[in-house]
């Protein structure tokens, strides 16, 4: 039984969550053969106050722009 841990930081919508979720498990039945029901995803979600990156917190760093519509 194939087990995947995702680490993120919080702010995800239940249905981005879903979709990651549904996904994963897809290329998990493709790529190793196992049946959907036999892939475990565990999903660890951390405060933004509680992740750094290049010593600067989450918290402190400005939201990234957002994608323009084409």
């Amino acid at each position: 039984m194939p087990e995947i841990v995702v680490y993120a930081v919080e702010g995800r919508t239940v249905e981005q969550k879903r979709g990651l979720m549904r996904d994963i498990t897809q290329a998990m039945v493709k790529n190793f053969g196992v049946p959907a029901d036999a892939v475990v995803i565990t999903m660890v979600e951390s405060a933004k106050d509680n992740k750094a990156k290049g010593g600067v917190l989450f918290s402190d760093m400005s939201a990234p722009p957002a994608a323009k519509a084409s």
